[in-house]
């Protein structure tokens, strides 16, 4: 008869070592990630400290964006429309922290089993204001985003198409800017292949 308790832990070992092996394998062949962008006609790969350095710039465009949107809101005691995401609890405690007026409120499931909500509401001005001056960009990356990094302006009266299009204007002349510094100083940017004209 075959004695089961004594192989068990010799079969534990081999599938720990064997799980180890295999997420070592997968973790080696782990695509890099990259950005591919297009700047003066040229077409560039930021990968390494140039892809950090555009994940960076991409954040501080957001942040931007919205300090040069609220800029434009008047009269000062203004209510701004948003959106914004995030798990019930951490947008609860937003909703709470700021007396937001809630216009909408769309509930959503999130890997694995986390609820959460996409939320529509208004804030005051100085409210949003204090808020977005006090963003990091951790609080913006795709990767750690919070419920405050989430923060969109949605389209309103206070801003008017000729105010957005401007705000747009400034933002890409600059981001324009901050991408020929990357591409001039940093390590990680090598010529591509331009692949299409968008």
């Amino acid at each position: 008869m075959i004695n089961y308790a004594t192989l068990a832990i010799p079969i534990m070992a081999v599938l720990a070592i064997g799980g180890v092996i295999s997420f070592f394998v997968v973790y080696s062949f782990y695509p890099e990630k990259h950005e591919n962008i297009k700047i003066d006609g040229k077409c560039y790969e930021l990968v390494d400290a140039a892809h950090e350095k555009i994940t960076a710039l991409n954040a501080e465009m957001k942040i931007k964006k919205m300090l040069l949107q609220i800029n434009k809101v008047e009269p000062p005691n203004a209510r701004i429309p948003i959106i914004f995401n995030g798990k019930d609890s951490e947008v609860n405690n937003f909703k709470n922290t700021y007396n937001l007026t809630v216009t909408s409120n769309q509930k959503v499931m999130y890997f694995p089993k986390i609820n959460g909500s996409v939320v529509t509401a208004d804030i005051t001005k100085p409210n949003l204001l204090k808020i977005v001056e006090h963003l990091s960009l951790f609080d913006v990356f795709p990767s750690s985003k919070s419920v405050v990094g989430s923060i969109d302006i949605q389209p309103n009266k206070y801003i008017s198409p000729s105010e957005e299009k401007n705000v747009s204007l400034e933002l890409d002349k600059l981001m324009k800017n901050k991408l020929r510094q990357i591409i001039d100083t940093s390590e990680g940017v090598e010529s591509a292949e331009c692949r299409n004209d968008t």
